[in-house]
């Protein structure tokens, strides 16, 4: 075997095991992002890897870094369930990891361009406003959407 196809093949089991990991994590992720306390230093540590190692490997593998990740996730649940539920925004705020009701609104009008009570009245139980209203996340972070 040439030094060539081993090189490769190191190359190719390093992507694969990293793969792995980072596909092992996303539901670790997903089960975790009402945790208030879920930040970046506490997802890799249950990697394994070191800090910025894991992030590096985490943005290359995703296409964007860990922490708007969890943001963006947390944002997305956060959308269905103003739109959709009849539950308070503190309440969703909380339940979607966010440490108080202004961060949660700064952080959802940021990502959104409305503020939770706004977009709330917007499309309240209307699927087509929104899609309408969150088309621009959908077009940023659509990966994101499916998981």
């Amino acid at each position: 075997m040439s030094t060539v196809n081993c090189a490769e093949k190191r190359v190719s089991t390093r992507r694969d095991i990293m793969d792995a990991v980072i596909n092992d994590i996303l539901p670790w992720i997903e089960e975790n992002l009402f945790d208030e306390s879920l930040r970046i230093k506490s997802v890799t540590a249950r990697s394994g890897y070191g800090h910025w190692h894991f992030q590096r490997l985490f943005r290359q593998h995703t296409g964007i870094n860990l922490a708007t990740y969890i943001r963006v996730r947390r944002i997305i649940r956060a959308a269905f369930s103003v739109a959709f539920s009849d539950k308070h925004i503190f309440d969703i705020a909380i339940e979607n990891g966010f440490s108080s009701q202004q961060n949660f609104s700064r952080t959802f009008k940021e990502y959104l361009n409305l503020s939770p009570i706004f977009f709330r009245q917007a499309c309240s139980g209307q699927e087509a406003a929104f899609r309408q209203l969150t088309l621009d996340l959908h077009r940023d972070y659509a990966f994101l959407f499916f998981r």
